[in-house]
């Protein structure tokens, strides 16, 4: 497959798993009738968040026995295709702004979005590490449970409604989505053929 075909799977991956966890959520809030605590909804999202990207990455993989180099532009396509989404909105609630809070939220949002890249690049090349690259199951969970919590703490953040454009929260965050994808990059290189 072409580096085209790659970036394009990566961004059609990314969109069918937000569809797949769009579905789960509207078809979990509206058959259940236990109210879950934030924390375990949050834990719950990110495994499924999970088990979605990585899942249909690892698909990917072993389908089309990518190499390496395919993982990773299929994750800056799975990347550009989140930036892209969000984007959108990020640019209407930019009008409702003063200039300083604007220049904030342009700073933090940029931020945000340059670690997320991170993580679809470390996550992506951790599960073709277990995929094609002989790192095994024990690349697959690494990746699925490093992606999971990266997600887990962003729903987490969501339901407690954080300000995000507060800097210490968004440092806190921010500094624990680095230290999981530092963990993927290590385990990458530790068990790199």
């Amino acid at each position: 497959m072409s580096i085209w075909g790659w970036l394009l799977l990566g961004a059609a991956t990314w969109v069918l798993a937000v569809a797949l966890k769009v579905l789960a959520d509207f078809v979990v809030q509206s058959s259940t009738q236990v109210a879950l605590r934030d924390w375990a909804a949050s834990l719950l999202s990110g495994l499924w968040s999970s088990i979605c990207e990585l899942g249909l990455a690892a698909l990917a993989f072993w389908i089309w026995n990518a190499d390496f180099k395919d993982a990773l532009v299929m994750a800056v396509g799975a990347a550009l295709a989140e930036f892209l989404v969000l984007l959108i909105p990020a640019m209407t609630a930019k009008k409702a702004q003063t200039k300083t809070k604007q220049a904030a939220g342009w700073n933090a949002f940029y931020t945000e979005r340059g670690v997320a890249f991170a993580s679809h690049l470390a996550s992506r090349a951790l599960m073709w590490l277990g995929i094609a690259g002989g790192g095994g199951l024990k690349a697959v969970f690494s990746a699925f449970a490093l992606f999971a919590a990266a997600e887990a703490i962003q729903a987490y953040g969501q339901a407690k409604e954080w300000d995000w454009l507060n800097r210490r929260v968004l440092l806190a965050f921010l500094v624990f989505q680095g230290v999981c994808i530092a963990a993927q990059i290590s385990l990458l290189i530790l068990w790199w053929p």
